[in-house]
């Protein structure tokens, strides 16, 4: 099991490798989804919600799909907006994504999107923080009941909250961080191990997370 496990893994990391480093186009996600579900039955830890110190931590989202039928594969990078990346709290100012973090906290139960971004139209970097929490799913093992609540910007590699305001427009009293209405999902963790997650979401959407090595950012 564990080297037909290994090898499914290792074809599934390398479509994505391709694809995010410009070298391919968007897997198939045909073939994504038999890797996927072929994988679930494979998990080392098949009830992840008894093992959190397993999930916790912060995980680097390698492949997306934000929903079946909805919108099509995303790689690492991709052209988005401030909309879009923080449940509308903020305007549709267009940025160029570079990153797409989880980080998942034991105590308290964190469950926070982060998203490194470039503004468009600036030389800024920044961080998007989608703040939520979580509860294990009572009734499966592999579930996190999920609630996200409030969207944050914060500046990167020596931006300020001022460089931010200019690069888009806003006025000096614009605030960063703002609440909304809090926003429920449910996320399966189908396969897991040491160093690779895999989620399927409650509106369809397919991710496919690594382990990080660097620092958590919000945790």
């Amino acid at each position: 099991m564990s080297s037909t496990r290994e090898s499914l893994k290792s074809r599934l990391l390398t479509l994505i490798a391709g694809y995010n480093a410009g070298q391919s186009e968007a897997p198939d996600t045909a073939d994504v989804e038999h890797l996927v579900q072929t994988l679930a039955t494979l998990s080392p830890i098949p009830e992840p919600t008894h093992h959190l110190s397993e999930v916790t931590g912060s995980w680097e989202t390698l492949y997306a799909v934000f929903g079946q039928g909805r919108s099509k594969s995303k790689s690492h990078q991709d052209d988005s907006t401030l909309s879009l990346q923080s449940f509308r709290a903020f305007p549709d100012n267009p940025i160029h994504v570079k990153q797409l973090i989880q980080e998942i906290g034991e105590t308290p139960n964190t469950y926070n999107n982060v998203v490194l971004f470039e503004a468009a139209e600036a030389p800024v970097q920044g961080t998007i923080i989608i703040h939520g929490t979580y509860e294990p799913d009572p009734e499966d093992p592999r579930r996190f009941q999920v609630v996200f609540y409030s969207a944050e910007i914060r500046g990167r590699e020596g931006a300020t909250d001022a460089d931010l305001r200019k690069a888009f427009g806003f006025p000096d009293d614009f605030a960063l961080k703002r609440d909304f209405k809090p926003a429920r999902f449910w996320s399966d963790v189908v396969y897991l191990d040491e160093a690779i997650r895999i989620n399927l979401g409650g509106m369809g959407g397919r991710y496919v997370l690594e382990r990080r090595s660097e620092p958590a950012i919000t945790l």
